[in-house]
């Protein structure tokens, strides 16, 4: 069984696949190195993360050391020793300070912070409750134990540095701060007896300071050994929240982290995934827009190669559709010279040789049938066909027989048109008058049940015709359309759109619709493709109006040959098309 598979135009296809090839490694082209841009980014960050953050601990272990050794002044200056050990009691008249021994401390304490603006303020507290400070406006005289409890931390130290995580400084006249510090125990160097603590109080920014390099699109965390939060400080300003540490971190953040092993201090490094994809995404779309462009561009260069290179085919396509019907005057242009011209080329070649073996063979045909005649006509002696037919007349006439007399006579204008004249084109008129004579013969046969009505308008009697083309009708109708009652045929001519119209139409048994197709279909079949399977001796059926219409089709060419009336309900009808020809143009 065959199925009727879905026409898809060739060029429809090249542009389909065009398109493919053009977009599909595109897409993946710019996936995979999207991806792999991002990885790579996200590797380069990381690690210059990591550099950052080992910088950051190398500066905050210098700098604790050198904190350590700002803290150990006290030791080496005994007035300060002096003033310790003179305010380790509380006395019970108060705590007093000699303006001598304020000189002598705000002096120490003043060098000590001179040119260290990330310094807030270095701080002896006396366990006394005297409170020594180089900012004597803003920082309180006295301290009291339970507003500062980091100073059990400082003592379990027993004299070692220590980084105190954010605080409360409740000294501090003008509000209560945050903040971190640097503390240690001041003890005697003998016995080893705690004299006070000194402690200095770092300020955001000059942490910021020292933690500067790193990565504006990254966050910073300072945590101590106990995983205190140092840095940012909380001053209810709009610091940034610290995420949670360790590996329960937000995979939105990629962590980089190094603990120093001198102070304890964990520097953490964090940076937001989409910062990093932004920069990506930004270069994506910038080549997403030059891709698109680039794509147009190639869609409209695959359209115009695919219309070009389909062109000459659908020129081909249309011409072997013309061969197909027939017309093998038709030949291809040869516009390329490619395979396709080569194609080309060979069609037009196998389309010259098909129509000289067709003429040959129709010519050949039309030879031998004239041979045919020719042979049959010289067997015979016309005189003595003549002659014999002039004695029946006049016996005829004799015995006042003008029935018989009539058919004798028409029987001669028979003889004489289809014998003696050897002519292919024929005026009208004879056309008509060799109609008539045969029709009345037919008409005695059929004892006056055919009438044959015949109505040429003025001035086509001279048009020339094909000879022996309306006869085939007359038989046809007696043949097919007689009924038990009188049958007539009516034959008209016109002339419309520049051609002369010969219509034929009876009165009798008419044809179905299914008839009618079959009738279409064996008309306008090609002769060389109906295949002949009459037995040897046997008369050839129903191939009349079939010869009327493919020689006018041969000779005149498309729109020429036979037509069958559809719109005509009683009987049938036959239109012949021919161009309007005259004497001197046959001859030509």
């Amino acid at each position: 069984m065959k199925f009727n598979r879905a026409f898809f135009p060739l060029r429809l296809k090249f542009i389909i696949l065009l398109c493919l090839l053009i977009t599909v490694p595109f897409l993946i082209s710019g996936i995979i190195t999207y991806r792999q841009y991002t990885k790579n980014v996200e590797e380069d960050s990381v690690s210059y993360t990591n550099r950052i953050i080992d910088q950051i601990t190398i500066n905050l272990e210098r700098y604790i050391k050198d904190m350590d050794r700002l803290t150990m002044a006290p030791y080496y200056d005994n007035a300060v020793l002096g003033i310790m050990k003179a305010h380790e009691t509380a006395a019970a008249s108060g705590n007093y300070v000699s303006s001598e021994q304020l000189a002598k401390m705000n002096l120490m304490i003043s060098s000590l912070a001179v040119d260290r603006s990330e310094i807030q303020s270095i701080l002896i507290f006396a366990y006394d409750g005297t409170l020594f400070s180089n900012l004597e406006n803003s920082v309180s005289k006295s301290w009291e134990p339970q507003g500062n409890a980091w100073m059990r931390e400082v003592e379990e130290t027993d004299g070692a540095l220590v980084v105190l995580a954010p605080h409360p400084g409740t000294y501090y006249l003008d509000r209560q701060r945050q903040v971190v510090s640097l503390a240690r125990v001041i003890r005697e160097s003998f016995t080893n007896r705690h004299l006070g603590i000194i402690k200095v109080d770092l300020t955001e920014d000059g942490l910021g300071k020292i933690l500067a390099g790193s990565s504006p699109n990254s966050l910073l965390y300072l945590t101590d050994r106990h995983d205190r939060l140092l840095y940012p400080l909380d001053n209810g300003t709009s610091a940034p929240a610290r995420p949670a540490p360790g590996p329960a971190q937000d995979k939105s953040y990629i962590v980089a982290s190094k603990r120093s092993d001198y102070t304890g201090i964990q520097v953490t490094g964090l940076i937001q995934r989409a910062d990093i994809k932004q920069g990506a995404r930004s270069l994506t779309q910038f080549t997403l827009w030059i891709s698109i462009a680039s794509i147009l561009v190639a869609y409209i260069a695959a359209g115009i190669a695919s219309g070009k290179l389909v062109r000459p085919i659908r020129h081909l396509q249309m011409k072997m559709k013309r061969v197909q019907k027939g017309d093998f005057a038709e030949r291809a242009k040869v516009t390329t010279s490619d395979e396709i011209g080569q194609l080309t080329e060979g069609f037009n070649i196998m389309v010259s040789e098909i129509d000289r073996l067709v003429k040959e063979v129709y010519e050949g045909k039309i030879r031998q049938r004239d041979a045919e005649l020719d042979a049959l006509q010289s067997q015979i002696n016309p005189h003595f066909i003549y002659n014999t037919l002039e004695s029946i007349n006049s016996l005829a006439m004799d015995r006042h027989q003008d029935e018989i007399s009539d058919i004798a006579v028409n029987l001669g204008r028979l003889l004489r048109y289809t014998v003696e004249r050897k002519e292919r084109f024929v005026f009208l008129r004879d056309e008509i008058s060799f109609v008539e004579a045969y029709s009345q013969i037919q008409a005695s046969r059929l004892g006056n049940q055919l009438q044959v009505e015949i109505d040429v308008e003025l001035g086509h009697d001279y048009l020339m015709v094909p000879k022996l083309i309306l006869q085939p009708f007359i038989e046809n109708a007696i043949e097919h359309a007689m009924t038990s009652e009188r049958l007539t045929v009516r034959l008209m001519t016109r002339i419309e759109d520049d051609r002369l119209v010969i219509r034929v139409q009876d009165d009798g048994a008419g044809m179905s619709r299914e008839t009618m197709e079959r009738v279409e279909k064996h008309i306008y079949t090609s002769p060389r493709e109906q295949v002949d399977r009459r037995r040897f001796g046997e008369k050839k059926k129903g191939y009349a109006l079939r010869n009327v219409h493919w020689r006018l089709f041969l000779l005149y060419g498309e729109g020429c040959g036979l037509f069958i009336d559809k719109s005509v309900r009683n009987g049938s009808a036959f239109i012949l098309r021919l161009p309007l020809l005259y004497e001197e143009e046959s001859e030509a």
